[in-house]
């Protein structure tokens, strides 16, 4: 028998499949994830002329016009304030107590933070200013 023999292409993978994994995957990773919205803290910080930028490990404390404190962007009332000033500072010793005080604040309202943070052992203070 005589078999004409073909000469054709090797047949080439579809990749349609492949395509709908990987979107079917992107959905499912898109619906999943929980977005968050983290609001920033409104704080309007004074000018000054001479400022200095630190390298050191900080805490930040926030304090709002409205008297809202925030210790690294998450609120705390001031009777709490002393507990996660010692948590901070027992973490890191070495650390640095920055104070991002908004401009119309109440002044004993940021002294009763700047003697917290004494009080609870930090030595190292700064008073966050824009330039």
């Amino acid at each position: 028998m005589n078999f004409l023999s073909r000469h054709s292409e090797p047949p080439a993978p579809s990749i349609t499949p492949l395509l709908d994994v990987v979107f079917i995957l992107l959905i499912f990773f898109a619906v999943s994830t929980s977005f968050l919205y983290i609001g920033g803290i409104n704080v309007n910080l004074p000018k000054a002329e001479t400022t200095e930028e630190t390298d050191a490990p900080a805490v930040e404390v926030a304090l709002t016009k409205e008297g809202e404190i925030f210790i690294n962007s998450r609120k705390v009332t001031l009777d709490a304030l002393a507990e996660s000033l010692r948590a901070a500072f027992e973490a890191d010793s070495k650390t640095v107590l920055v104070i991002q005080a908004d401009k119309q604040s109440l002044h004993g309202l940021l002294v009763e933070i700047i003697d917290t943070g004494r009080l609870v052992g930090f030595e190292r203070f700064a008073i966050a200013t824009e330039k």
